[in-house]
């Protein structure tokens, strides 16, 4: 869609009709409040979730979030539409957080993704559409114990984010589609074997 027919459909339908990239796009060309508001309300909680999962406190997520948020609206103008704009959004979150954890000198096993703690705060409890009935938590901290944080990252990313494999290997920074394939397998055998013995 050209600019001029997303300007011409953002009049006509309102910014909320207008998909996450379309609304990126005019952001690009011409900042919007309203679209930013829009991209705000839309990706506020999944930022700070994501940022969470780092660095596992919930003021430091806030503020992570918020230099996250800062840095969208500075590089939006390189946002292109060759990926999915919470691709993008994703890889943007990833590296301020990788970022941040190195500068503080975390020890490594801070940087891993807490799976238990994403399915808290967004009221998960039928992972991977499986039933698990058993206590969650015990069996989110045996996938910790088995998988390592590429595996997990990879897990949560595809399973419970949406994201497409080819996308992951993006985000990951993967050599090629078939590492982050590979990753997801790993992750949902060991999950898949965590829940047999659960049974």
């Amino acid at each position: 869609m050209s600019n001029s027919r997303l300007k011409e459909s953002n009049i006509l339908n309102g910014i909320d009709s207008l998909s996450d990239e379309e609304i990126a796009l005019l952001l690009a060309e011409n900042f919007s409040e309203e679209a930013f508001n829009e991209l705000y309300r839309r990706y506020k909680r999944k930022i700070y979730l994501w940022c969470y999962s780092y660095v596992h406190d919930m003021e430091d997520a806030i503020d992570l979030s918020q230099d996250v948020f800062r840095k969208i609206f500075e590089k939006v103008s390189t946002f292109r539409g060759k990926s999915r704009f919470s691709t993008w959004v994703y890889s943007i979150t990833r590296n301020h957080c990788l970022g941040e954890i190195s500068r503080r000198k975390r020890s490594s096993d801070e940087g891993q993704i807490e799976i238990d703690s994403i399915l808290f705060l967004k009221g998960g409890t039928d992972f991977l559409h499986n039933g698990i009935t058993g206590e969650l938590s015990v069996l989110i901290e045996k996938a910790k114990g088995v998988m390592n944080s590429d595996e997990l990252e990879a897990f949560i990313l595809h399973y419970w984010d949406g994201f497409e494999v080819k996308e992951i290997t993006k985000i990951l920074g993967c050599e090629n589609i078939t590492g982050a394939r590979t990753l997801i397998q790993n992750a949902r055998r060991k999950f898949k074997k965590i829940l047999s013995e659960e049974e």
